[in-house]
């Protein structure tokens, strides 16, 4: 539904949409600016793309699969509601826009605190253990000051994407718990419709693209981009769940670290670390060769700002996080450094 452009108005003329929160936020610079800035720049990179995309990498190599895949469905998911209420919504900013944390899309719901709210609040949900929960209740409270403080978000910004977040939480824990519970062991899926649903997820994920004209604002092209960066991300995902089970054995469709005894010099120490060492060496490369390297080459052409490309790139690197990896792995000394 649209907002009335009168509501719209009257609603950035009150407290919420005020630049006096922001401003009062900074009555202890004198004294403790320093400390403030340096606790809002790390927040800001603890909720920007390229650090969710290493941890899901991490957990999904490092830690536990079917964790990983959960994150990315309540990442993703949430990037694309996001970024389709920023286009929707126009909601500007705080101007003049920061230049040093680059944040050129519209304002109305905080990113930042939407995706804190749901990516730290599943961990802290599927992580049972205190000192971690503690942890990732300070970022996610943190985070809406320090959105503020930073001046790239007015308080009405930062509140609708704490509300929001917090609900997309709850759905994706309720849908988790009703069809994908603690004890499910399927984690990818093993189907022979795997293309049919394959092309039924590009198509779906693409969809976005069609909001797409040459006459959009600088803030809704930005907005957009967003939007499809993060539905590219789950496509590739997508992908790699249907088509990882089609080329890998069925021993390698699950595992985790091995365990190690803090014992220098053991045999299980020395299995340990190598197999980190390898896995992130595996992960490194595959993700500079499909990711960083074709992504300079594309900023330095004429293509650049092409809508499509972008999101072929993040399609390609979600799948190939999620099976070329793997594979890969499966091919070194017959997999030894994938089993647990």
């Amino acid at each position: 539904m649209e907002i009335p452009m009168k509501d719209l108005l009257i609603a950035q003329n009150s407290l919420w949409f005020s630049s006096l929160p922001l401003d009062s936020l900074h009555i202890w610079d004198p004294t403790l600016g320093g400390v403030f800035l340096t606790i809002s720049t790390i927040c800001h990179y603890l909720g920007g793309s390229s650090f969710f995309l290493s941890l899901i990498s991490f957990v999904y190599i490092y830690y536990r699969p079917k964790l990983a895949f959960e994150l990315s469905l309540s990442l993703l998911t949430s990037g694309i509601a996001v970024y389709l209420f920023k286009f929707h919504l126009e909601s500007p900013r705080p101007f003049p826009y920061p230049e040093a944390f680059d944040e050129k899309a519209f304002g109305l719901p905080s990113g930042h605190v939407y995706s804190a709210v749901v990516v730290w609040g599943l961990l802290a949900y599927r992580i049972p253990k205190l000192w971690f929960r503690i942890l990732s209740v300070l970022i996610i409270l943190c985070m809406p000051f320090t959105r503020m403080y930073l001046k790239v978000h007015y308080l009405g910004d930062v509140g609708l994407g704490f509300g929001l977040g917090l609900f997309h939480l709850l759905v994706i824990i309720w849908l988790l718990n009703r069809f994908y519970t603690k004890d499910t062991k399927l984690i990818f899926i093993k189907t022979e419709n795997y293309r049919t649903l394959a092309l039924l997820g590009v198509v779906l994920t693409l969809s976005p693209i069609v909001l797409d004209s040459a006459f959009l604002s600088e803030e809704h092209h930005h907005s957009l981009v967003g939007l499809i960066m993060s539905s590219g991300a789950l496509g590739g995902f997508w992908l790699g769940v249907l088509f990882y089970p089609r080329f890998s054995k069925p021993e390698f469709l699950d595992w985790s670290l091995p365990k190690v005894s803090f014992s220098f010099g053991t045999n299980e120490f020395r299995i340990f670390w190598n197999t980190v060492l390898v896995r992130l060496l595996v992960l490194a490369i595959v993700i500079t060769l499909l990711y960083v390297i074709p992504g300079s080459l594309i900023k330095k052409s004429i293509w650049k700002d092409d809508l499509f490309l972008r999101y072929i790139r993040y399609l390609v690197v979600g799948f190939s996080i999620v099976a070329i990896v793997p594979l890969v792995l499966q091919k070194i000394q017959k997999g030894k450094f994938l089993q647990n």
